[in-house]
């Protein structure tokens, strides 16, 4: 007798499944102790109906299983059956019409005239008849390349199996991967991501099609993956500028031709960059039920990382202090209340990042513990209902990135406030600093200063090694020259905290979903003390 069918109904991520134990005499035959199926659907009530009609189909096949004397092909064959009868009810015609197709590989699996052979295809012959199958349906004919009679009956039963895992798929899974592309950007931008990382998103899909092929996404295995690795592993640094192109068979090629060919691309690239990227969609497939399991999960660069043979170009130095002094000279040309006069004068001693720096306002300068602040993080102490709104404008790289830390006195010393009070008297006390930075179609504001700043950085010196973004390393160095703990240092640069083995062990004991973080997020009057050791070299 059936018993209920809350016990056979188990939830993997959002997807309920079904799950049915194989009875013992069985397990030989079946080549499995469980039988498990997806029901393709997150409703309970529609799970347990379809796992009701499930069983019923299942115990009628454990009953002929136990009537016929299976030779070894044909048993597998049936079992390959037996899991087609298991997929939802909501078949269409070409699916039923594919079992018909089974049915005459059944009848062919054993070519000897055998009492078990005969067995064999009488109960599989009962079984499929049992699934009310449309007779008005074509039979298709198997390929004359390779006729049934020449096949051994384990190929015959591998090509059953093959068949029905295609059958067995979930109905999008024959779709192609830019099919999901659309979806899976929708879902990422009502987290929060911004454009100009969907973007990013897009074209290395793009570049993973070109190269794999826009494939139905069923058909993506671990070997695809790996010679996508292998291929970008080679990928040449900056291909798009030196290559003009963004394929990797092309720019492979292409950089074999130079007489000096480029250096690949660092392992932390191709992670980050690439293989995370195609890796999120698989997820996001694997996580809709579409797709079993991801076949990225393992597959990372074999690049080997020496930090001796760290490539030049890859490395992104501080500014020597006769830099640091050239291009203050450069930025001094500038008018005075441009962001192409502020960048250095702040980034150097402040550690910003350009998109942080072009879009401070005046309401990001106040005062805690008695001395004026850059705020990035806009927790109310003092009761002004703007901070809730000026945190949600902030455009930030994570939540590290929001914090509090002291201006350093040269700035201040250089006229920032001045600054603050011309625009606070222009256009009030939420006004920007630098309108003129007008954010792109991404939203970023620091698109343009960023080309301008490097410019003059190139106006000092042609390392590649030194570019805008080299001023934040320096106030990192300084940060270290001045015996900084790490974690103050993180706190001031906005990065995430690095884990330390006790560190880990705390989150192993509490959990992952547990916040790391307890207390007042505001800095303390000892944490800015640090600050005041850094030495900043004078222009």
């Amino acid at each position: 007798m059936l018993g209920p069918t809350s016990s056979l109904v188990h939830r993997r991520g959002p997807v309920l499944w079904f799950r049915k134990a194989v009875p013992a005499d069985l397990i030989d035959r079946l080549g499995r102790s469980d039988i498990r199926r997806s029901l393709r659907t997150c409703n309970m009530r529609v799970a347990r109906r379809r796992a009701w009609a499930l069983t019923l189909v299942v115990e009628d096949a454990f009953a002929v299983l136990r009537d016929a004397g299976l030779s070894p092909g044909a048993r597998s064959a049936l079992s390959a059956v037996l899991d087609s009868v298991m997929n939802d009810l909501d078949r269409t015609g070409q699916q039923w019409s594919q079992r018909l197709r089974y049915k005459a590989l059944l009848e062919s699996l054993d070519t000897r005239p055998s009492d078990d052979a005969l067995k064999a295809e009488a109960s599989s012959d009962e079984l499929i008849g049992q699934l009310a199958i449309p007779t008005n349906l074509p039979v298709p004919q198997p390929s004359p390349a390779a006729p049934l009679a020449d096949q051994s009956s384990t190929d015959l039963a591998q090509t059953v199996m093959s068949a029905i895992r295609l059958a067995s798929l979930h109905p999008d899974a024959n779709k192609p991967l830019t099919s999901f592309l659309p979806d899976y950007l929708a879902g990422l931008r009502r987290k929060g991501r911004g454009e100009q990382y969907l973007s990013e998103i897009g074209t290395k899909v793009r570049i993973f099609v070109c190269t794999i092929g826009d494939k139905p996404v069923h058909e993506y295995g671990k070997t695809d993956l790996l010679h996508y690795r292998d291929l970008i592993d080679q990928m040449p640094f900056d291909a798009i500028k030196h290559l003009k192109t963004d394929d990797p068979v092309k720019a492979i090629a292409l950089n074999k031709e130079r007489a000096q060919p480029l250096p690949p691309i660092s392992p932390t690239t191709v992670n980050s960059k690439y293989l995370t990227v195609i890796r999120g969609l698989f997820g996001h497939l694997v996580h809709k039920g579409i797709l079993a399991t991801n076949p990225v999960t393992g597959v990372n660069s074999e690049q080997v990382v020496d930090g001796e043979d760290l490539l030049d170009v890859e490395i992104r130095l501080p500014f020597t202090a006769d830099m640091e002094a050239a291009i203050f000279r450069e930025a001094s040309k500038k008018p005075k209340y441009s962001a192409d006069y502020w960048w250095p004068r702040v980034n150097c001693r402040q550690g910003l990042r350009l998109q942080e720096f072009t879009q401070l306002c005046v309401s990001d300068f106040r005062m805690l513990h008695g001395r004026m602040c850059i705020d990035l993080l806009h927790f109310d102490f003092d009761g002004d209902p703007f901070h809730a709104i000026r945190k949600t404008e902030l455009r930030l790289k994570s939540s590290a990135a929001r914090r509090i830390f002291p201006l350093a006195r040269e700035v201040i010393d250089d006229g920032i406030l001045d600054l603050i009070e011309r625009r606070r008297r222009q256009d009030g006390p939420n006004a920007r600093l630098f309108p003129k930075e007008k954010p792109d179609r991404f939203g970023n504001t620091s698109s343009a200063l960023s080309k301008r700043a490097n410019r003059v950085v190139r106006s000092v010196t042609s390392d590649a090694r030194y570019v805008a973004y080299s001023a934040r390393h320096l106030f990192a160095q300084r940060c270290d020259e001045a015996g900084i703990p790490i974690a103050i240092r993180n706190m001031f640069m906005g990065h995430e905290p690095e884990d330390t083995e006790e560190t880990k062990q705390r989150k192993r004991l509490r959990g992952r979903h547990v916040s790391a973080r307890y207390g007042s997020p505001l800095p303390t009057a000892e944490d800015f003390a640090w600050f005041d050791k850094i030495k900043f070299s004078t222009s």
